[in-house]
């Protein structure tokens, strides 16, 4: 814990609640790395409550909430 703190620390961050996307890093290959916020869709908060993007469509239609598991078939 202390050594993560540190390194939120020297991010300038102040608690691990204001990493955002961008903060990480990912190497795509020995010379470049993405942000995570480049590499993933991010929703805002409430927003698959409103409309589920199309990426999501299929995946949301077949998440169960009973079981927080995917049907299959």
């Amino acid at each position: 814990m202390a050594e993560a703190q540190q390194i939120i620390a020297a991010m300038g961050l102040r608690e691990p609640r204001e990493l955002r996307p961008e903060h990480l890093l990912r190497r795509i290959d020995q010379n470049s790395v993405q942000t995570y916020a480049e590499l993933f869709d991010w929703l805002e908060p409430g927003e698959l409550l409103a409309d589920v993007p199309q990426d999501w469509a299929a995946d949301w239609a077949a998440a169960d909430p009973d079981t927080f598991t995917a049907r299959v078939g």
